[in-house]
């Protein structure tokens, strides 16, 4: 099945799978005869993950979490292996764009929890199919000890201005976190003609390119080799403030948003302690855990440890499907323009 036919499942797709006859205490029953849930994540451990899997093992006490992490592709094809060889082994993963190749290959199982309906609409599967876990927001970053409050840009125009030039770093890596990433939220946001327009006069900024993602451009900025950073992920201003480095980020709206989407493995050895923990993940607590590792939760009952990371802002959300399908065209004219 091609990447463009994704949207087809959604389509030919029963009525969603939202908290079915099974309660939350017949699936710890349930569950606990299992005994395991193993989760395929790309969370950092440290972080959000370990304590995740910590909470639920004190919640649900006889059903143990195999947190194993791995980036997206790693993980997918893991999953799609094992299923393969007949010996499945992962109930829970989790990605930006995990979920795409496993539609594909049919490995999805489609339910949503009780819990999910406090993510909003917008940032799940209408089918159940996959909901958000967290937000990301890629966004515009300056230092504000070297940008002074009337020099802070306010449009994406204001990017333009001849006092940039030389002035300004992105990402050249592929993706939604690089340079690729914001050329396609230009053309959503303008429209082909005139966003073709203006990423050619951007290109006369001379932006200076380097490889990694959003982390990697704020950390040239934190050591003062740039006053301007595109593509950078404003909770990491929250997160460089804290070192002592004042980065501020502009709202730019757009802002562009994705997500890393958690879902169920299909035809998992643990189907019922995959769900209650997919359950507990997506639930306040769950998600307030999420928020302590500096992260921002995607339910709307849990703020960001800094509210304004989250809200106040119009954003271009970027579902997983639709990468699949846009990624490679706004890699293509990125890479034409600006290599």
């Amino acid at each position: 099945m091609k990447s463009k036919e994704i949207l087809c499942i959604a389509a030919i797709a029963l009525a969603p799978h939202i908290a079915d006859a099974q309660s939350i205490d017949e699936l710890y029953l349930a569950g606990k005869s299992e005994g395991l849930v193993t989760w395929y994540s790309v969370i950092l451990g440290d972080e959000a993950a370990r304590p995740l899997a910590r909470a639920f093992e004190a919640r649900y006490p006889g059903i143990a979490v195999d947190y194993q992490r791995g980036n997206t592709q790693a993980n997918a094809s893991k999953i799609i292996e094992e299923a393969k060889a007949g010996r499945p082994k992962g109930d829970v993963f989790d990605g930006s764009t995990t979920v795409v190749p496993l539609l594909e290959a049919g490995l999805v199982e489609p339910w949503m929890p009780p819990s999910a309906l406090t993510i909003p609409e917008r940032y799940r599967d209408p089918n159940g199919y996959w909901s958000a876990v967290l937000l990301e927001f890629l966004t515009v970053g300056y230092d504000a000890d070297v940008v002074a409050p009337d020099e802070v840009p306010k449009s994406f125009e204001d990017l333009l201005n001849p006092k940039w030039r030389n002035r300004m770093v992105w990402s050249i890596s592929p993706g939604l976190t690089g340079g690729a990433g914001f050329a396609g939220n230009i053309l959503t946001a303008l429209g082909e003609e005139r966003g073709l327009d203006y990423l050619t006069k951007l290109k006369g900024q001379n932006i200076t390119a380097r490889s990694g993602d959003g982390h990697a451009v704020i950390e040239e900025m934190a050591a003062r080799r740039f006053p301007i950073g595109l593509q950078i992920f404003n909770h990491h201003t929250f997160l460089e403030r804290a070192k002592g480095n004042n980065i501020q980020w502009a709202r730019l709206e757009p802002v562009l948003g994705f997500s890393n989407n958690i879902g169920l493995v299909k035809g998992s050895l643990h189907p019922n302690a995959a769900k209650l923990f997919l359950n507990f993940v997506l639930s306040p607590e769950g998600q307030a855990i999420i928020r302590d590792g500096r992260h921002i939760p995607a339910s709307d009952s849990v703020d960001a440890l800094e509210p304004s990371l989250k809200k106040g802002f119009r954003v271009n959300y970027v579902s997983p499907v639709t990468a699949a399908q846009k990624m490679a065209g706004w890699q293509a004219i990125f890479t034409t323009i600006f290599q």
